[in-house]
């Protein structure tokens, strides 16, 4: 029995720690976190977890602490795909950088609340009802090989829609002129914000995408308290993995290979908890420290092997790679072939992207085309420009592809700006969002064939619906300027 007072301190300091930060760095125009400080924060929450389970350890014996420990880790490394979701919701609705780190912290209170909800079900549930054991166990296994075939699968595809058109019918950004405020009054009535919109389906996408990582937990540990204490201490440092992983998320190797080793891991240890309960003899009850210990080092080997595998690289090869994929994409922005990017180049891909669908060069859309573009062009010349002559060379082209681009919010905001354009005048049907068809013609203008474009219709269309909208075809345009 952990002692009322580990709960109150353990409360209070993560209540201590959460204040401090909204404090310290909700400044007026204060942007995201910049990723040292990322790191600072992360490792308040993380040291605060350690502290928790040597409490626990200390005055409720070491089993349950390492219990707290699995849940935690485990719960942890099956959020980070919840960092993904959260960018594209973030991207969808254009979420200035000051607020995304406010409309982060209510969505995951919300769905702290939620899941504290479920977990307190699920728990009455298995004690009650010991087969539910095998259900859970054979889902994660499901998870596991969805994981590894790179396929998000159809139940968490059809959240993922549902959860962008709901958002869709109810958040106007013409509306969003209320600063911080979560409710207003309109004719005597209260009218949620598009702040408060945007924190709801954070939090509903959280809950969403948390069908695995719960019963992921209920196997190592079935006591609501700790799965409780798992889940709050692993989602308030998600907030800063956010900042340091949302940008490269997609080039971590072997995450999914790893985080689905856990999900069959623990899968198999549910299913042998249920056949021990059932009476057969040949199952064995996996032990909390041995359960704790095969997580930990999964996920350290995930990690170690990820970073060995981008380290490894013939003498030569690796710069002789970088600079001709970076030649190639220069090729692409250099419209007019001249040797360098300037400002006439976007200018000529927007007459060449009007012509490709039949619009007018100097109509509203062709003007708006050329304004994205030109956006882009000035992000990214803030960002390659080294000797100052408002053009930029190859060579500059190539080294900015392998530096951080400082300015994010900025490019970002470009970034959404050129998407949504080249949507506009490449959608032919006016559904918004741009069909394989309507891809490979816009992909064309750009140089790229039909079976390139084919193959990168496939990367980009990450909720795997058959469309294009804004957010993939931003990631897309950040990809193409990332080394």
């Amino acid at each position: 029995m952990i002692p009322v007072w580990v709960w109150a301190v353990m409360a209070g300091a993560l209540l201590a720690a959460v204040t401090a930060e909204v404090v310290l760095t909700g400044r007026p125009g204060h942007r995201l976190p910049t990723a040292r400080g990322a790191i600072r924060w992360a490792a308040v929450y993380v040291s605060l977890a350690v502290l928790f389970g040597l409490a626990v350890g200390a005055t409720a014996g070491w089993t349950a602490a390492g219990q707290f420990y699995g849940g935690y880790l485990t719960e942890y490394s099956l959020s980070l795909d919840n960092l993904f979701i959260f960018y594209l919701i973030m991207s969808w609705f254009a979420v200035p950088a000051a607020r995304q780190q406010r409309v982060l912290l209510l969505g995951i209170g919300l769905a702290l609340v939620i899941r504290t909800v479920l977990i307190v079900a699920g728990v009455a549930a298995i004690h009650r009802f010991g087969w539910l054991f095998y259900p859970m166990g054979a889902f994660l296994l499901w998870t596991a090989a969805s994981l590894i075939s790179g396929r998000s699968g159809s139940p968490a595809d059809e959240q993922h829609t549902w959860l962008r058109s709901w958002l869709r019918q109810r958040i106007r950004h013409a509306d969003d002129d209320h600063g911080n405020r979560l409710i207003v009054w309109r004719a005597r009535r209260p009218v949620a914000t598009p702040l408060l919109m945007l924190a709801i389906a954070i939090g509903l996408a959280d809950v969403m995408f948390a069908f695995d990582s719960i019963p992921a937990v209920f196997g190592i540990t079935t006591r609501a308290s700790l799965i409780v204490a798992c889940n709050v201490l692993a989602l308030m440092g998600l907030r800063q993995l956010y900042v340091l992983l949302v940008r490269t998320l997609n080039r971590i190797r072997y995450l999914n290979t790893g985080l689905a080793v856990v999900c069959a891991f623990i899968g198999v240890k549910l299913l042998l908890e249920a056949l021990d309960s059932s009476g057969v003899g040949w199952a064995v009850n996996i032990p909390a420290p041995i359960s704790v210990t095969v997580v930990a080092a999964i996920l350290l080997f995930t990690v170690v092997a990820g970073l060995a595998a981008g380290r490894v690289r013939r003498p030569g090869g690796h710069d002789h790679a970088h600079r001709t994929i970076g030649e190639c994409r220069f090729a692409i922005v250099d419209t007019d072939g001249n040797g360098v990017w300037q400002r006439h180049d976007g200018e000529e891909l927007a007459r060449k992207l009007c012509e490709s669908f039949g619009h007018a060069p100097d109509s509203a859309l062709g003007r708006a085309v050329a304004d994205g573009q030109r956006a882009l062009f000035e992000a990214m010349l803030a960002h390659m420009d080294t000797d100052g002559d408002q053009e930029i060379s190859p060579d500059e082209f190539i080294a900015g592809l392998s530096r951080a681009i400082e300015d994010r919010p900025g490019f970002e905001s470009a970034v959404r700006a050129t998407a949504a354009t080249l949507i506009k005048v490449a959608d032919r049907d006016g559904h918004g969002v741009l069909d394989p068809a309507e891809y490979r013609q816009l992909a064309a203008v750009y140089g790229t064939s039909a079976e390139e474009a084919e193959r990168a219709f496939g990367r980009l269309d990450v909720d795997h619906n058959g469309v294009l909208d804004t957010a993939e075809l931003s990631l897309g345009i950040s990809q193409f300027f990332a080394a």
